[in-house]
């Protein structure tokens, strides 16, 4: 075991790996800190270290024993509540998506890896019963949801994914929000969500129409309790709508990619065939949320 010093030093230095040092057995340590409870030692140190490797290829000749290991990590505890292991689960995620999107710039891995990992994901996103976003000043965050969505948006500009499997995700996703009880998400969950979405909906995979079959369920949580004091699935309520209204803007807006996405990443630059029909079916769903919009 390091200290945090050590670290430290190697973040000082540009995140250059010290040649003194195996850089497999940083990988190792790196990898166990992303467990621990102390927030600044797993994001500050281990992740922001390890992630910075991940997309400079510093890992590459290991990146796919290192996405398995990552998606073993997701089932340390898995259905726990409101205890530690939540963060070995959660920062897995993060790591995953950061593989994946390793491999969307420099093609490290084959198409059986990248379904794997997504069987693997998806277990988990599904699963996870530990949705807390910020746990306290000393633990940092836990942010299921957000990093998960993390994971959706390197996959849907893999180009592993098949074509069919795009409205399989995005059902996933509407679930996970339905299923929300108990919790509401206050760290930006619902924004990365969104973008996560738009990565799928600029795939060119789903129509309108099959937007429409997904989201539909979601119509009745819209004349649901609203009171979260009265009934925990006010929360699924709440969380639903704010998703709505994110992807909704974001489909008007349009959204661009991020710095390390890569120059040669024009994803976010195809358009939207259906996007005026895929904007009304989201103004429709989101009418039974709102007793004030105009008809």
């Amino acid at each position: 075991m390091f200290e945090a010093s050590f670290w430290e030093k190697i973040k000082a230095d540009d995140m250059r790996v010290p040649a003194e040092h195996s850089k497999d057995l940083l990988i190792e340590e790196l990898e166990h800190l992303l467990r621990s409870p102390d927030g600044y030692l797993r994001d500050t140190i281990a992740f922001e270290i390890l992630g910075d490797w991940v997309l400079a290829g510093l890992v590459d000749h290991d990146l796919e024993d290192f996405g398995d290991r990552m998606c073993a990590a997701l089932f340390r505890g898995l259905g726990d509540r409101e205890n530690d292991s939540v963060f070995g689960r959660t920062f897995a995620a993060l790591c995953l998506g950061l593989a994946i999107e390793r491999d969307n710039t420099a093609s490290v891995v084959d198409a059986e890896t990248l379904q794997r990992w997504l069987g693997a994901f998806m277990m988990w996103w599904e699963l996870e019963a530990d949705l807390r976003g910020a746990v306290d000043a000393k633990r940092g965050v836990a942010h299921a949801v957000a990093h998960g969505a993390d994971v959706f948006l390197a996959v849907a500009r893999s180009r592993h994914l098949r074509p069919e499997q795009s409205k399989v995700l995005l059902g996933s996703i509407v679930v996970r929000m339905r299923c929300s009880d108990g919790i509401a998400f206050q760290l930006g969950e619902d924004d990365r969500l969104a973008y996560a979405t738009m990565a799928l909906l600029h795939r060119g995979d789903v129509t309108a129409l099959e937007l429409r079959e997904v989201i539909s369920p979601m119509c009745h949580l819209g004349k649901s309790e609203q009171r979260i004091d009265l009934d925990p699935a006010a929360y699924a309520r709440l969380n639903t709508l704010n998703w709505l209204r994110a992807l909704y803007l974001q489909l008007l807006f349009g959204v661009q990619g991020m710095p390390w996405h890569g120059e040669s990443d024009n994803h976010f630059a195809k358009p939207i065939a259906q996007r005026p029909e895929m904007l009304a079916e989201l103004e429709r769903t989101l009418r039974f949320f709102s007793y004030w919009f105009a008809e």
